[in-house]
């Protein structure tokens, strides 16, 4: 069985990229997303510094902080402050069965600005790219389409988006949503056993961290990030990864050959 635990939010703030630090320690996560424009992005290029055996990918981000772009330029994906529109707002409206993203023109902007500011932090491309937090056709097609004119990964929530893929993964059910209904995270491995045996390859989306005053202001996940950690760190995770010779993998293994 071929695994990918792919940890999201890098970058957000210095509480979570300890949490993410110590899942890193663990060696199970080999791919994360480093989100450009948050209090904690520098932080989190020094810590990856230390582990250039992880995919290092960009977390694209337009639902919180403030753009990359000149603002002027991507305004409608802006309050009045300057922030991006929150995450909250969105999901509220995909609720009332609305659109969101719809400009695509700023939405395309904006996220090429962050590839943009990825390179400039980092010196390379992104080896793979993401989206964070909410779920949208236009922001999806957007982002598939510079996947494919940067050449990164892009491994869809919605597989008909991914792009540059020589195989696409099963996502495996939320860890998230797990905690939410009362779960122990050291029970997460029991949840997604039986789904890691039916699939030769999977992938699980985490979101490690600690909680700090940026996180408990700015997020909806709070908890839910540090029983994540406790999950990647549990005994009964390793073993069970152990005993059924789990090979836990990178987005590399998913590119390409062109």
């Amino acid at each position: 069985m071929k695994l990918i635990i792919r940890a999201d939010d890098f970058g957000f703030s210095e509480g979570v990229n300890y949490g993410e630090l110590a899942v890193l320690k663990t060696g199970l996560v080999k791919s994360i997303g480093l989100m450009v424009n948050m209090p904690g992005t520098k932080q989190a290029l020094h810590i990856i510094n230390k582990f250039p055996e992880v995919c290092l990918g960009l977390h694209a981000n337009l639902v919180v902080g403030r753009p990359s772009a000149d603002p002027s330029i991507v305004g409608s994906l802006l309050q009045e402050n300057g922030d991006f529109i929150s995450s909250k707002t969105y999901r509220r409206l995909l609720k009332e069965g609305k659109e969101v993203f719809t400009d695509e023109a700023a939405v395309r902007i904006e996220v090429e600005a962050q590839i943009d500011r990825f390179y400039q932090l980092t010196g390379k491309l992104p080896e793979y790219i993401d989206t964070h937090a909410v779920h949208s056709d236009h922001l999806y097609s957007v982002v598939r389409e510079l996947a494919k004119e940067y050449n990164m990964i892009f491994l869809a929530t919605d597989p008909k988006f991914s792009a540059n893929l020589s195989t696409n993964p099963i996502r495996l059910s939320s860890s998230a949503n797990f905690y939410q209904q009362g779960g122990n995270p050291n029970n997460y491995i029991n949840l997604i056993s039986n789904e890691l045996v039916k699939n030769k390859f999977s992938y699980i989306v985490i979101h490690p961290g600690y909680l700090d005053d940026i996180v408990m202001a700015k997020s909806s996940f709070t908890q839910i990030r540090t029983h994540d950690v406790a999950m990647i760190k549990s005994k009964n995770t390793k073993k069970w990864f152990e005993d059924h010779q789990v090979q836990v993998l990178s987005h590399r293994a998913l590119k390409e050959v062109k």
